[in-house]
């Protein structure tokens, strides 16, 4: 019961404010712990439907910044902020019009993206692990050196060579459980910080 009540009180806030999701929650307690963007930012989420994160972004941006979120499917841009695109983050095509879409390089890039699960552990981890590589390509991409990213990971037998290679690129790289995670989830995040510019 006590699950039941800690998944719904995320839910239903969710639900006052007006977020597609709780996954908001979690961004929001990661950006304020860590000071990672300000008013006037640019930013790149990756696997941005239904939004949730997004509706974050825009905010913490303001007017003057610009946030591109970026799915396989359609996600609607709810402020003239935001710009939405569609693709897989592994086109190199990709890669340059959210260049073109920012205007200038990216302050921070997020990412939500996850695998769909099969039940094959072995698969499953490493369709984790080639999102993860994936997300650091198109930040090394689109990062401004000195940026930020975080970025969703399962712990599992992936996780260690996920870290690798965050401290390979990243200067700071902290594992975070967030409050909104729920109970028992393998869910962790990745924050990294002062991008190397050594590519």
């Amino acid at each position: 019961m006590a699950r039941y009540q800690y998944r719904d009180r995320f839910y239903r806030q969710a639900a006052e404010r007006g977020w597609p999701s709780r996954a908001a929650f979690k961004l929001e307690e990661l950006l304020e712990r860590f000071k990672l963007i300000g008013q006037g930012a640019r930013v790149v989420d990756l696997g941005s439907a239904p939004g949730g994160w997004l509706a974050i972004l825009s905010r913490k941006v303001g007017q003057e910044g610009r946030v591109v979120g970026i799915d396989l499917v359609p996600c609607v841009a709810s402020t003239a902020n935001t710009i939405t695109l569609v693709g897989d983050v592994r086109d190199q095509a990709l890669h340059r019009r959210t260049a073109q879409a920012l205007g200038s390089p990216a302050d921070l890039l997020t990412s939500d993206l996850a695998p769909k699960l099969s039940g094959i552990a072995e698969r499953d981890q490493a369709k984790s692990l080639e999102l993860i590589e994936a997300a650091l390509a198109f930040g090394r991409s689109v990062l401004k050196p000195g940026g930020a990213m975080v970025a969703k990971v399962f712990m599992g037998s992936e996780f260690e060579e996920a870290r690798r290679l965050f401290t390979h690129d990243f200067v700071k790289v902290s594992v975070v459980r967030t409050r909104a995670s729920r109970p028992g989830s393998s869910e962790l995040y990745f924050v990294a910080r002062e991008l190397q510019k050594i590519h």
